[in-house]
């Protein structure tokens, strides 16, 4: 039985792409968080370089979040070409 995995490896580079609805629930998530705690902070911030400074740090919390469960619930990050024989290649 083939494993059940939320997210995708990027077929180049590092990174994930949602693939089942819980990766699309935790990547909404994720939006609608920031989104969220970028306009309540704004709402209380006198300018604009202060709403980004307090911004930042849950910013970074929350892609620390997505980028653990991305780990954790995906595929393996393969490099190269996804699935092809590396010795085929010149």
């Amino acid at each position: 039985m083939s494993e059940h995995y939320w997210f995708k490896a990027n077929k180049s580079g590092y990174g994930w792409h949602p693939h089942s609805w819980e990766g699309w629930v935790v990547f909404f998530s994720y939006i609608g968080l920031l989104i969220h705690s970028f306009l309540q902070i704004d709402a209380i911030s006198h300018s604009a370089s202060d709403t980004l400074l307090n911004f930042l740090p849950r910013f970074l919390l929350f892609t620390a979040i997505i980028t653990v469960i991305t780990y954790l619930k995906g595929e393996s990050i393969t490099w190269g070409s996804k699935g092809r024989d590396q010795d085929d290649i010149p």
